[in-house]
């Protein structure tokens, strides 16, 4: 009798420890996909003009459907297939057909994202802002430097300082009874300072900008901009490519 009653308690535990490794395993798959599902990015590309890449978002062996990605303004929303993936195009020569041009790593918290795409040699650099970043309000400003020098801006007289390959905020000063702001961009050469924009900029109270510096075929500084409208929260969500 106690012989069978050991043989029934060990196979009673042994049935109970499956499940609840079966249980926590499941659990665990449906947390990852769902914090898969819930991760919303949009992406510019950093180059002069009006280039469009078409790039999957790619983690192990699952590959999204391809994403147009470009210069004049961000993408339509898009869901990354996990915290760490790449970018990739189509490359026949891969074992698993595609080719990655550059990572992509999201941080831990967050789940709506912006990913600035630098181009490096044949590959993309991303830098990753959340989307609700608190600098990055109504009005604000977002600047990249894609040149090989300091750039300075003056923003209604508040100073910001733009290291190369560095993305930096700033914010014009609160809006009084004019509807703009003087802005001047400006670098160091030989110890004087050499301004090569200077302008008057309107305030914006529903959008926000975006301000690559690059230098253009002659060698001049140039910059590029793209606007940006914030949607209201109680506007309806705006789809998501898978």
């Amino acid at each position: 009798m106690t012989f069978l009653m050991n043989r029934f308690f060990q196979r009673f535990f042994v049935c109970a420890l499956k499940f609840c490794l079966l249980s926590g395993w499941v659990h665990s798959g449906r947390s990852h996909a769902e914090e898969t599902l819930s991760l919303r990015l949009r992406a510019l590309l950093l180059v002069p003009g009006g280039t469009v890449a078409s790039l999957h978002p790619m983690a192990g062996e699952t590959v999204n459907q391809a994403v147009s990605i470009g210069a004049r303004g961000l993408s339509e929303p898009f869901r990354a297939p996990a915290r760490l993936f790449s970018f990739a195009v189509p490359d026949k020569s891969q074992a698993t057909g595609y080719r990655a041009l550059g990572n992509v790593t999201l941080p831990e918290q967050g789940d709506d994202f912006i990913l600035l795409l630098e181009p490096v040699k044949d590959t993309f650099r991303a830098h990753v802002i959340l989307s609700k970043e608190s600098r990055f309000d109504a009005d604000a400003l977002l600047f990249f430097n894609a040149s090989d020098v300091v750039i300075g801006a003056s923003l209604g007289g508040s100073k910001v300082i733009i290291p190369p390959r560095k993305s930096v905020f700033g914010k014009p000063p609160a809006q009084g009874e004019k509807p703009f702001y003087q802005v001047t961009f400006y670098y160091q050469e030989e110890g004087n300072v050499r301004p090569f924009y200077d302008t008057r900029w309107p305030h914006r109270k529903d959008s926000r900008c975006y301000i690559f510096f690059y230098r253009s075929e002659n060698g001049r500084l140039t910059y590029q901009s793209v606007d940006e409208r914030i949607m209201p929260d109680a506007k309806a969500e705006v789809p998501v490519t898978p």
